[in-house]
């Protein structure tokens, strides 16, 4: 059972990584509480298979939460997409109009403006959730153009400047809750949600799971949180774990 006492906010003006902090530091945080890692910058970001997130001062969101789950817990591959879900919610109520990457990639007009890297560390008697988000706010145009993929902020789409307080903490206090939904409901219960809002629905693609590739339409989600992958013979495949391309 998820049993979050309360939260603890750690910051940093420059740091390597957030999760990495995490991971070097996890058995001094208090483990009944969630521990909110935050940078105003990075000096080795990374993403999904150790790729360079690219994390300028003061410029955007940072972070990583840090708590505990018991070793039955059965949910933790989803941990990724309920937080890609929570920051959804909040970026809606703001005005945009975002969509899911699979599994957790988040893009506006499809572009991708946040990425999220789950990473477990075990224990004997409990597992700790390092769950790191890194999400672009004002960043600028012409750092944006460095990326290796078409990505955008949230200043770049609105016209308007934002503070990191008011997207971060709607995102942590939504996420909480849907962790509390996820626990008692499984990821079934956002299912429907999560595929409304689900990228590439009906295209092809490709996907790569660090190993091969395989193409197919992107055809729905299972009740787990897995990717339905409609191949060129009319078989489906179940995707768990990869990268998507178009």
């Amino acid at each position: 059972m998820v049993r979050i006492k309360s939260i603890h906010f750690i910051h940093f003006d420059t740091i390597d990584s957030t999760n990495t902090w995490a991971k070097k530091n996890a058995e001094t945080l208090d483990q009944s509480e969630l521990t909110c890692i935050t940078a105003q910058e990075q000096t080795a970001g990374r993403g999904r298979f150790d790729r360079k997130w690219i994390s300028p001062k003061g410029e955007n969101i940072y972070a990583t939460f840090y708590f505990c789950l018991p070793l039955t817990c059965s949910f933790i591959a989803n941990l990724g997409q309920i937080l890609s879900l929570s920051c959804i919610s909040v970026l809606k109520k703001k005005g945009f109009e975002p969509q899911i990457k699979w599994p957790n990639d988040i893009l506006l007009e499809g572009k991708k403006v946040a990425g999220i890297l789950c990473e477990t560390i075990c224990f004997p008697d409990r597992i700790g959730i390092v769950l790191g988000i890194g999400l672009n706010i004002n960043m600028r145009q012409e750092l944006l153009s460095t990326i290796d993929q078409a990505a955008t902020s949230l200043a770049q789409l609105s016209g308007q400047t934002w503070t990191l307080e008011q997207v971060l903490e709607p995102i942590l206090a939504q996420f909480l809750e849907d962790l509390n939904t996820l626990e008692i409901q499984g990821f079934e219960y956002f299912r429907d949600k999560y595929e409304e809002i689900l990228a590439f629905k009906g295209k092809m693609i490709t996907c790569y799971d660090g190993q091969k590739t395989v193409k197919g339409i992107c055809h729905s989600i299972t009740p787990t949180g897995g990717l339905n992958l409609l191949l060129p013979d009319g078989s489906m495949q179940l995707i768990t774990a990869g990268e998507l391309k178009t």
